[in-house]
C-alpha cells in the first residue's frame, strides 16, 4: 500500500502538459482580436506554447464527447495526416453520438432541468433530440419561452413548468438563462448600484402574467394555459398600497438600430431565407392535411349549397375549426412577443450570452464574469463582439460556434510552467495567453473513468466474482397472543411493494446510474397513456390476488410479530457501468456525480461547484467505480500482456499509461512503473495498483 501511495505522488508531480508543435495555419480572426488586446496591456503577458497532438486529441474528446479516447480513437487519430488531424477529429467528435449526452449536461445547468419537476425528464429529453439534431439556438429558445401544452405534447413548456409557472420566477429566469444578466434583485427594490429598476422587473415579468398552471383531476396530466388577467400589478404589494394596476408588458432590453443592415445580420437573414426553400421543397411529412392530399380535388363538396370548395379544403377548413387542443391549450401572444425580442439578432445580449458560455465551457472563463452576470466589463470587448457576430451569421449553430472556438490558436494553448511566479500566470490566464486549469466536470470524470477501466462491458467471466455479505432482514416471529389478524398491504397500481426485499449487493450505491430512454419520454400522450392502461390493468390483477390472500388472513390467521435477523447472501459481483449523462438529474446529494460538483439546481443562483474536497479524494481512493476500473480482468485488452505464462510488462505499462492519461510514459515513469508492477503473477496485481495510482493522479481529473 504505502508504494502505491509513493507512486500516487510522484506521478502527480510528473503531470505532463507542454509538448509544443508549430501550428501551420494563420491564427483565426479571435485570435487576432485577443492579440489585439493584449498589445495594449502595460507589462508584456507570458504566453504559452502549443500543445502536442496526443494532448490536443484528449482535451477535445473530453470537451466535446464528455470522455477521455479510447486506445482506439487513439490509433485511428494517429493515422490520419498530422497537417488535417485536428480538424478532422473536431468534425468526427461535432457528429459522434456522445455529442448530445454531453451537451445536454452543460444545458441541463443552464436552464435548471430536474427529473423530479413537473415535465423534467420529458424537457431533459427534448434538449437532448434538440441537440442530436443541431436544431438553432434561437428557435430552442422561442419554443421554451412561448410554449404552452402539457409536458407529454410539447416538452417544450418543461422550462416554464419547472419554475411552477410563476411569472416573477419566469422574469428572473429568462434574464440570466437567455441573456446572461442577473435582474432578480430588482424584484424587490431598486439596488443603488444596479441598472436594472423594480419596474423594469415588473414589465417584463408581465409577459407571463397571464399564463396558468393547470391540472386535469380526470388524467392527472398537467398543462399550461392562458387565462384573461394578468397576475403582475403594480405598484408591489408589500407597499401596501390602496389600488393596484395591471402592468402593461416592455422589454428592458434595448435591440439595435442600423443606418445599414450589417454584414452578419444579411447572412444569418440569407442562411434562414435558404432553409426555408430547402425546407418547402422538400418531402412533406405526415400530418392531417399530409393525409388529405391523396383526396379527389376535382369534385365540389357539395354543389347544391355553392360552397365551390373541393374535398381537401373543405376537410381541412372542417379541421381547423374543431380546435380542441387549441382551446384546451391557448397559446400566449405576449410570450411570443416575448420570445421573438429575446431572439431577434439584434438583441446582442442573446448572441453574446451564448458566445461567452460556450468560450468559458471551452476555454475555462469567459469575457466577462460570472457567465451570467453581464456588467460591461470585458476584458477582449471585439472578440466577445466577433463571436456573437458569427454566432448569429451561422444561424444561431452551436456546432458551428463549438467549432470556430476549437479552432483557434488560444483554444490549443497550453499551460505555464507552474514553478512561474503567481502573478504571472494569474496575468495570462485572464488575458487567454495560457491554457486554464480545468477539472473534469463530475458527468464526464465518471465516463472517463469507466472508459479507463473498461468498464462499459464485462470484463469478468460469470462466476468469477463471487462474493457474500449480510444484510438485516425483518422476518415473522410468530402471532400475537390475543392480537387480531393484521391486513397484508395492498399494493396500489403502479406501486412497488417497499416491503419486497432489496436484491443487489448490499450497502449504499453512490455511483450506480440507471439510463433514461429519452426517446420513450418523448412519445406521444396516446402511447403513454395505452402503455399505462396496460401497466395499470396488470396491476390491478395483482391487487386482487392480494386482496384474496388478505381476506384469507383475515378470516383464520392471527396478528403476527416481527423480528430483525441478519442473513447471508451471495451475489455475483460483475459490474458494468453505463454513463451518468443519461441519468435522471440532479443525482442523489450523496451520489459520486454531486459530490463532484453537481448542482442540484433549486435555484437561479445554484452554480456547478468544482473545489476540491476531503469527500471527493475519498470516493476516488476508495470508490468502487475506481476500484472496478484499476482491476484487470481476463476480458479487457490489459490480461493479454499479464495473465499469460509469457508477460510483457514494458507494453502492458505503456498501454495503462495510452488507456488512462492518454499519453506514453516517460523513461523514468516506465522504470518506477516496472517496480510497481513487479513480474509474475502477482503483476496483475501490481497493475491494478498503478492503474489506481493513475486514476487518482491531477493528470488523470484535470484537463490537459
Amino acid at each position: 500500500m504505502k508504494r502505491t501511495i509513493f507512486c500516487l505522488l510522484k506521478l502527480s508531480l510528473a503531470a505532463v502538459f507542454c509538448g509544443v508543435i508549430p501550428v501551420g495555419a494563420a491564427p483565426a480572426k479571435v485570435d487576432q482580436l485577443v492579440s489585439q488586446k493584449n498589445a495594449e496591456t502595460k507589462k508584456p503577458l507570458k504566453r504559452a506554447g502549443q500543445i502536442d497532438d496526443l494532448t490536443f486529441l484528449r482535451r477535445a474528446t473530453v470537451d466535446v464527447i464528455g470522455r477521455i479516447p479510447t486506445s482506439a480513437e487513439v490509433a485511428r487519430f494517429q493515422k490520419w495526416p498530422a497537417a488535417t488531424r485536428r480538424a478532422k477529429l473536431i468534425d468526427a467528435l461535432l457528429t459522434d453520438a456522445r455529442f448530445a449526452d454531453r451537451w445536454t449536461v452543460f444545458f441541463s445547468d443552464l436552464l435548471r432541468v430536474r427529473s423530479n419537476a413537473t415535465g423534467g425528464n420529458a424537457f431533459l429529453a427534448y434538449l437532448h433530440k434538440s441537440l442530436e439534431a443541431n436544431r438553432p439556438w434561437d428557435v430552442m429558445a422561442r419554443e421554451m419561452l412561448s410554449a404552452n401544452g402539457s409536458a407529454g405534447k410539447v416538452p417544450a413548456v418543461g422550462l416554464i413548468l419547472g419554475e411552477d409557472v410563476d411569472s416573477m420566477a419566469m422574469a428572473a429566469a429568462t434574464s440570466q438563462m437567455f441573456l446572461g444578466v442577473r435582474m432578480q434583485c430588482a424584484q424587490c427594490h431598486n439596488h443603488p448600484t444596479d441598472v436594472w429598476r423594480q419596474r423594469q422587473f415588473y414589465e417584463l415579468a408581465t409577459y407571463f402574467g397571464k399564463t396558468r398552471r393547470v391540472e386535469n383531476q380526470f388524467s392527472q396530466r398537467v398543462y399550461t394555459t392562458e387565462g384573461q388577467e394578468t397576475n403582475v400589478l403594480w405598484p408591489p404589494e408589500r407597499r401596501k398600497p390602496k389600488v393596484r394596476n395591471a402592468v402593461e408588458p416592455k422589454f428592458p432590453f434595448e435591440l439595435e438600430e442600423f443606418a445599414e443592415t450589417p454584414s452578419h445580420i444579411k447572412r444569418f437573414e440569407a442562411k434562414r431565407t435558404a432553409e426555408a426553400k430547402a425546407l418547402a421543397g422538400g418531402v412533406k411529412g405526415q400530418g392531417l392535411e399530409d393525409l388529405l392530399e391523396g383526396v379527389d380535388t376535382t369534385k365540389a363538396f357539395n354543389s347544391e349549397t355553392g360552397f365551390g370548395k373541393s374535398v381537401t379544403e373543405e376537410a381541412k377548413a372542417a379541421t381547423a375549426a374543431l380546435d380542441i387542443e387549441g382551446d384546451l391549450y391557448r397559446q400566449s401572444k405576449q410570450r411570443a412577443e416575448l420570445a421573438q425580442m429575446v431572439t431577434s439578432p439584434r438583441n446582442r445580449y442573446f448572441a453574446r450570452n451564448m458566445a461567452n458560455r460556450m468560450w468559458a465551457e471551452l476555454i475555462g472563463r469567459g469575457f466577462y464574469e460570472p457567465v451570467d452576470d453581464f456588467q460591461d466589463l470585458l476584458t477582449h470587448h471585439k472578440a466577445l463582439a466577433y463571436l456573437a457576430d458569427e454566432f448569429i451569421a451561422s444561424g444561431y449553430d452551436l456546432k458551428a460556434l463549438i467549432r470556430l472556438i476549437m479552432t483557434s490558436e488560444t483554444y490549443s494553448l497550453a499551460h505555464l510552467d507552474p514553478t512561474m511566479p503567481l502573478a504571472d500566470r494569474l496575468a495570462a490566464e485572464e488575458n487567454f495567453t495560457a491554457a486554464i486549469t480545468r477539472r473534469m466536470v463530475s458527468e464526464v470524470l465518471y465516463d472517463s473513468i469507466v472508459a479507463a477501466g473498461h468498464l462499459t462491458e464485462y470484463k469478468w467471466p460469470a462466476g468469477a466474482n463471487r462474493r457474500t455479505y449480510t444484510e438485516r432482514v425483518r422476518v415473522v416471529d410468530g402471532p400475537v397472543e390475543g392480537g387480531a389478524p393484521t391486513p397484508l398491504p395492498v399494493a396500489s397500481p403502479g406501486t412497488l411493494n417497499m416491503m419486497a426485499p432489496r436484491m443487489g449487493g448490499g450497502g449504499y450505491d453512490l455511483e450506480g446510474q440507471i439510463a433514461l430512454n429519452f426517446d420513450e419520454l418523448l412519445k406521444n400522450e396516446l402511447q403513454k397513456d395505452l402503455a399505462a392502461m396496460k401497466m395499470m390493468s396488470d396491476a390491478e390483477l395483482a391487487a386482487q390476488q392480494q386482496r384474496q390472500m388478505m381476506a384469507q388472513q383475515n378470516a383464520s390467521g392471527p396478528r403476527m410479530r416481527y423480528k430483525y435477523v441478519e442473513v447471508e447472501r451471495t451475489v455475483d459481483d460483475n459490474p458494468r457501468f453505463g454513463s451518468t449523462m443519461r441519468m435522471a438529474t440532479p443525482a442523489p446529494p450523496a451520489h459520486f456525480l454531486r459530490v463532484f460538483g453537481q448542482p442540484a439546481r433549486d435555484s437561479l443562483a445554484n452554480i456547478r461547484e468544482h473545489i476540491p474536497s476531503m469527500r471527493q479524494q475519498l470516493m476516488m481512493l476508495n470508490g468502487k467505480a475506481t476500484h472496478e476500473a484499476a482491476r484487470v480482468g481476463p476480458m479487457e485488452p490489459m490480461y493479454q500482456y499479464l495473465g499469460g505464462e509469457k508477460q510483457n510488462v514494458r507494453e502492458a505499462i505503456q498501454l495503462a499509461y495510452m488507456e488512462i492519461l492518454t499519453r506514453q510514459p516517460s523513461a523514468a515513469e516506465l522504470t518506477f512503473a516496472r517496480e510497481v508492477v513487479g513480474s509474475g503473477k502477482p503483476a496483475l496485481a501490481g497493475m491494478a495498483d498503478l492503474r489506481w495510482a493513475l486514476l487518482n493522479s491531477n493528470e488523470f481529473r484535470y484537463i490537459p
